[in-house]
């Protein structure tokens, strides 16, 4: 097994399945790359247990190139892995090449790589024009990055945008005049820092705060997504034992991944949701979801019901409905259905 490791502590894991004819060694530039950044690059020997490619305790990613993208999809759920990395991947027949001069080009553009592929003596010509296998009937139920050239003639990128586009959790990066070797090409410090920032995002990274809205004209009164995703997210909770991660409950409740874990942050800091670190971590309630009212919500991820215009003559009204409103949502958990819970009373 081929392994870089960063010096300090590991931020997690990136095993990498290579496709037909690659070696290890042209990996090299790849692996210290992410190594600087924190997360080991192994590249597993083909008869290898995949309990043993990945550091305990930190976050595991399952990568592949070309077939070996193929081969990370159908593995990746039973390895357990936190985020899956498909890269050139070949879902419908492209070009062939003719002869050892037309397969670098069409592999890669980097000029160092292709001198990598002249003088590797295990690199094994010609393994393009193989057959490639089905890809797996199920799509992957964790967050998933799709990294592409647009102009890659061994696997054409359409039916990979078709892919992108029903992953719940998936997310689509496609290079302009990339070819096929994406981490090897033209543009592969790009491709380098694409993957570390979806590393980032899965295991504890730095939290991107959401976008502020721009200004559009609305109605008096409005749900934000914010309260939404939390009232999904706690009511997910609610229905489980044990801690729960952050991508089970985007994937069942449809939750932007990087909005939920904001969000998720906010709920803890409010005491709402307690949360662990680790392989087997993930949040859980803090207390009986019957105890925890819509109103706390409101205000841990809202900050309040309403907002009024500096210098309004009709502060008091509004200030009013804040209270009126904060109190009926402070009576209703957030398991109940509001409307029955009105017609009870």
């Amino acid at each position: 097994m081929t392994r870089w490791a960063p010096s300090g502590a590991i931020r997690g894991t990136i095993a990498v399945l290579a496709g037909r004819g690659e070696t290890p060694a042209l990996y090299e530039r790849f692996g210290r790359r992410l190594a600087a950044d924190g997360y080991a690059v192994v590249l597993p020997d083909p008869d290898s247990d995949p309990a043993d490619w990945f550091e305990p305790g930190a976050a595991r990613f399952l990568a592949g190139t070309d077939t070996g993208a193929l081969r990370a999809w159908q593995l990746a759920p039973h390895a357990e892995v936190d985020g899956l990395i498909l890269v050139g991947t070949p879902l419908a027949a492209g070009q062939p090449p003719v002869d050892r001069a037309a397969e670098i080009g069409l592999r890669t553009s980097c000029p160092v790589h292709r001198e990598l592929l002249r003088n590797d003596p295990g690199f094994q010509w010609g393994q393009l024009t193989d057959d490639v296998p089905e890809p797996p009937e199920h799509l992957p139920e964790v967050p998933t990055l799709l990294l592409h050239g647009d102009a890659d003639a061994i696997a054409p990128v359409a039916p990979v945008a078709a892919l992108a586009a029903r992953l719940p959790q998936g997310s689509l990066a496609v290079f302009k005049e990339g070819v096929h070797d994406v981490l090897n090409d033209q543009h592969h410090r790009s491709a380098a820092a694409r993957i570390v920032l979806f590393c980032e995002e899965i295991a504890k990274g730095a939290v991107l705060l959401p976008e502020v809205p721009k200004p559009r004209r609305s109605a008096p009164v409005q749900v934000s997504a914010r309260v939404d995703y939390s009232l999904r997210a706690l009511r997910e909770l609610a229905g489980r034992d044990g801690p729960v991660k952050c991508a089970v409950i985007a994937r069942e409740q449809r939750i932007p991944l990087n909005s939920l874990v904001n969000l998720m942050i906010e709920l803890r800091r409010a005491g709402l949701v307690s949360s662990q670190r680790g392989c087997d971590g993930g949040y859980w309630l803090a207390r009986e979801a019957e105890q925890i009212t819509i109103g706390e919500v409101v205000r841990a991820v809202d900050g309040g019901v309403t907002s009024v215009h500096s210098g309004s003559p009709d502060a008091g009204v509004w200030r009013e409905l804040d209270r009126r409103v904060a109190d009926f949502l402070g009576q209703v958990p957030v398991v109940a259905d509001p409307v029955n819970e009105e017609g009870r009373r």
